[in-house]
């Protein structure tokens, strides 16, 4: 391998060891070899130059970016050309971290100390792997998964040295592509092969994709006893087991994975899915803590992030069968509320995130929370008003929240759009935020259709005439959406039927007719439901003045 023709980048934050790998890779005839101290330094260079060769320590810097976000983020961003490699190093020799870079798939991973020798000599094993399988990377580096496949397929009818890694990027990119069933067929004339475990696990990912459960956790198992460390084979058993609706042994086996890796994103994401799924809201909120903490120096920063973080505290005040805790854990959510409005790492994330109105929505949260139902509606009301102002299609960032309150006061109405909104944009809401609304869809499917049965027939039943049977199921369905503006408006009209032309008043119809009056005063009105009380109000004057 000739060094002299290859532009390469070193990111090390100590001075000393960074000169003696420039001096190293010097000496093994490179000419162009750029440095730099931290990882945002190296992704402006990238910006600006193409190197050939990119090598970083794993850690530069507490609180800064360190080697697998750099690696993560240069092949995201396509920063790097698909023929370049990256060659992560560190003295890190930890299990945890050692799996966590791994997973960022560097060309190769380098413990240290190591001699020039070694060096070079992995550098050039990585090389000359990237260049036998450049074709797929270029078409995989293009989006192009087709000609990526097509690709695999020829390098693999060769036989070469790289067949299994070849089968390997084909198996992913036929994942991809939901064509599991061909990747079964290419996985399985290994499944008793001896010692191949990347089969296995691939194998046993591919029985999950088929819905085939309890293959994938046989398979996973087997795995285990070969490696008990395999964080991927308990990913796996996770998945299968919450597909077999095991909640108990999905959560302690994603649990167990996080112990073994605890650097994996998409690890998270899937434990908040399933730890959601199954009610623990406790670590559905350290879950999303993680995927915070993780998301926020790397290419996956997100406001949906951070506002997962603050929605996962109320989840947990929400279910809180102790008033300390559901009283510790709100505070939190508002502290954490007010820490991000100020911090510029959470500002610059999204241009269009509107803290206000975010503000807004966890207010009206936290008062539906404390039982301020009508204090919840307003701040509600306010906050979708803004909304609709600002935006033209209704952002994912702030459904869940409203979505929550939404059902809490019974505006099942308002809620459905935003329901068909996330189905909808499915992929780009991200698995954990809809697992969320979906299980707040759930929980409230049966109060909504308790609530809709009794409103209609109140309805039919006021249109017949019968303003007392009318009223009774209009009752009923105002305990399922105790502040529905339709529902009380339904109420007062039924009241005022009741008591026209009587010439004494009953007290307790009085009583709720001043309830409601008062309740639909103090409450954001939309435009059908204010024309229809102020035509209503000259009888329920008429009718508040009687004695």
């Amino acid at each position: 391998m000739k060094y002299a023709d290859k532009r390469v980048l070193i990111v090390e934050d100590q001075r000393p060891f960074l000169m003696l790998l420039k001096g190293l890779l010097q000496s093994m005839g490179a000419t162009e070899v750029v440095t730099h101290l931290s990882a945002e330094k190296a992704l402006t260079a990238c910006r600006k130059e193409k190197f050939d060769i990119v090598i970083a320590d794993l850690h530069l810097g507490a609180e800064q970016k360190n080697g697998f976000e750099l690696v993560e983020e240069l092949r995201l961003s396509r920063l790097i050309k698909p023929s370049a490699i990256f060659v992560l190093i560190s003295a890190d020799s930890a299990r945890p971290v050692v799996l966590g870079s791994i997973e960022r798939r560097p060309d190769d991973y380098i413990v240290k100390p190591f001699s020039q020798a070694q060096l070079k000599s992995r550098i050039s094993r990585a090389w000359q792997k990237r260049q036998a399988l450049l074709p797929v990377y270029r078409a995989i580096h293009d989006d192009d998964t087709k000609k990526a496949i097509s690709a695999c397929q020829e390098i693999i009818a060769l036989n070469t040295n790289y067949l299994h890694s070849t089968e390997l990027l084909l198996t992913e990119l036929l994942w991809q592509s939901n064509l599991y069933s061909d990747a079964l067929t290419l996985l399985e004339p290994y499944k008793d092969a001896a010692g191949v475990q990347w089969v296995q696990v691939a194998l046993a990912r591919t029985y999950l994709y088929l819905e085939r459960f309890e293959d994938a956790i046989l398979m996973c198992q087997a795995v285990l006893v070969q490696n008990r460390f395999s964080a991927e084979a308990f990913d796996i058993i996770a998945q299968a087991r919450q597909g077999l609706s095991e909640g108990e042994e999905a959560l302690a086996a994603i649990g167990q994975a996080i112990k073994l890796s605890p650097y994996s994103l998409p690890r998270y994401v899937a434990a908040c899915d399933i730890a959601r799924s199954n009610d623990d809201f406790i670590f559905a909120h350290e879950a999303c803590a993680a995927i915070w903490d993780l998301s926020r120096r790397t290419a996956h920063q997100d406001i949906a992030h951070w506002c997962s973080f603050i929605r996962s505290m109320l989840d947990v005040a929400e279910h809180a069968d102790e008033k300390r805790v559901k009283n510790r854990y709100q505070q939190d959510a508002l502290l954490h509320l007010q820490r991000g409005r100020h911090d510029e790492r959470v500002v610059r994330l999204n241009p269009e995130f509107d803290f206000d109105i975010f503000e807004q929505v966890i207010m009206a949260r936290v008062a539906a929370l404390d039982g301020k139902l009508l204090d919840a509606k307003r701040a509600l009301f306010m906050s979708q008003q803004d909304i609709e102002a600002k935006y033209e299609e209704y952002p994912v960032m702030y459904a869940p929240d409203s979505l929550n309150v939404m059902m809490e006061l019974g505006e099942f109405e308002e809620a459905q759009p935003i329901i068909s909104m996330l189905d909808k944009h499915a992929e780009a809401a991200g698995k954990h935020i809809l697992t969320s609304a979906q299980g707040m869809s759930k929980r409230s499917r049966q109060r909504h259709k308790q609530f809709l049965k009794f409103n209609r027939q109140g309805i039919g039943l006021y249109q017949e005439g019968k303003f007392e049977q009318a009223k009774e199921q209009f009752c009923l369905a105002q305990e399922y959406a105790p502040v529905n503006t339709g529902v009380a408006l339904n109420l007062l009209q039924c009241i005022i039927k009741l008591t026209h032309g009587r010439k004494t008043s009953n007290e307790e119809l009085v009583s709720e007719c001043r309830r409601l009056n008062k309740m639909l005063h103090d409450m954001p009105l939309k435009a059908q439901h204010k024309e229809k009380f102020e035509a209503l109000s000259e009888d329920i004057d008429a009718l508040l003045a009687k004695k």
